[in-house]
């Protein structure tokens, strides 16, 4: 399963996730996960602790801060989530160029970019 997240706050200690991948975990609600940027295998994978709330929205927490600072997350950028079914996301990240974030420890060299044509994105906190 593919889902994308956006950074709207300045500082966020934690990352929500859609509503539809917690249900797509069909009642299993994990403690923690494993993240790491695409493109770099697996020579470095992050623990983040799960989290779910009384409505049973799940959240990224402890460790989340962490990956925001390794990877110089900021306010703006557009993250794609892949998640592979063993507890382990690899994570694209967008900056607010619309295109891919390359880092030191990419094995994929190409540079990929999101054009988006005539599309108005309306980015409204709830």
């Amino acid at each position: 399963m593919e889902f994308f997240t956006i950074i709207l706050e300045k500082s966020s200690s934690r990352q929500v996730l859609p509503d539809n991948f917690a249900k797509m975990l069909d009642g299993h609600r994990p403690q923690n996960m494993k993240l790491r940027q695409a493109g770099n295998g697996l020579r470095k994978l992050w623990d983040v602790e799960v989290v779910f709330d009384t409505d049973g929205s799940m959240y990224l927490d402890r460790g989340w801060k962490q990956f925001v600072r390794a990877y110089d997350l900021r306010h703006g950028y557009f993250h794609v989530f892949r998640y592979d079914g063993n507890a382990t996301f690899a994570v694209k990240v967008f900056d607010t160029t619309m295109c891919r974030r390359r880092y030191q420890d990419d094995d994929d060299a190409s540079m990929l970019c999101l054009f988006f044509l005539s599309i108005s994105l309306c980015l409204t906190p709830i």
